[in-house]
């Protein structure tokens, strides 16, 4: 197990990139039952936060003329959902292109396993993405009112429907580096009030910057739809969930890779750099 870092109370960093390891591999062996379950449980829960994020940035009487500050308020308030599935110990997709890099370097697992863990998690959060939508923000009317059904089917559009393929890709990206960094950060904290702010902090920087998060996007997506935006159910699919996952995986996959070889990798590099003879001061 970790030792953890005793001035801190958390984890360094090599300690955290190796707990991370573990957690894929679990991943990689959990049944597909559980890990179904768990993702409906997390987009459950991050949708929650968006809901929150939606009411509180569109319904802002300046949304308009203060864009920025109406992007802030949807920035600090939608991670609240990506604290609460962490804590719970529910899941999300975003987390397993990181997990499952660093499992693949070290060459644990089969292919399907991969393939398994990767359509799960993705069926399961979209479950739990849609009925939120549904039920939690269409039929309670929640966000029909104005001004927060114009704005966000305006958002929506804006968002996916009038961007390009490959800017929403890019962003994605942005996306899945930085989620995975604060859930690394997460890892490395063991108080709650650290773990919150590690989880916390990045997220706002890809909220603020307007980088989608997949289940962000099952829900609001669906939400948009069910309040008449122009996305179409091929475009949700094509224009939205494809760049979007195809990004998150590719900054997931590179936090993940990047904590393999610098943190775990090197610790090889340590053991043999401890191991050789080298020349000694007296030497002749």
């Amino acid at each position: 197990m970790p030792d953890g870092h005793p001035a801190s109370g958390g984890l360094t960093p090599e300690d955290a990139a190796h707990e991370t390891l573990e957690i894929g591999m679990h991943h990689l062996c959990e049944t597909v039952e559980l890990a179904f379950l768990k993702n409906i449980y997390g987009g459950l829960l991050l949708s929650a936060g968006g809901l929150l994020a939606l009411v509180l940035a569109t319904g802002f009487p300046d949304f308009d003329s203060s864009p920025g500050l109406s992007r802030l308020l949807q920035g600090t308030a939608f991670p609240v959902g990506l604290i609460v599935v962490y804590f719970l110990g529910a899941e999300l997709f975003t987390g397993y292109p990181m997990w499952l890099a660093m499992t693949a370097l070290d060459r644990k697992g089969f292919a399907f396993e991969y393939f398994r863990s990767t359509l799960v998690a993705l069926a399961g959060n979209f479950v739990g993405a849609v009925w939120w939508a549904g039920m939690q923000s269409y039929f309670t009317e929640t966000l029909t009112e104005e001004p927060w059904r114009s704005r966000i089917i305006e958002q929506v559009d804006s968002d996916i429907t009038d961007n390009k393929w490959h800017v929403i890709f890019l962003r994605a990206l942005g996306c899945g580096f930085l989620v995975t960094i604060a859930m690394l950060l997460g890892t490395q904290n063991r108080d709650g009030i650290s773990k919150a702010l590690g989880l916390h902090l990045p997220f706002v920087i890809s909220t603020v910057a307007k980088f989608p998060h997949t289940v962000e996007y099952m829900y609001l997506g669906t939400t948009g739809m069910m309040l008449g935006a122009r996305l179409t159910m091929g475009q949700f699919f094509w224009k939205c969930m494809l760049p979007i996952i195809l990004g998150n995986s590719v900054g997931g996959a590179f936090t993940g890779a990047y904590n393999y070889w610098v943190f775990i990798r090197r610790a090889d590099d340590k053991e043999r750099t401890n191991n050789r003879n080298w020349l000694s001061d007296d030497a002749e």
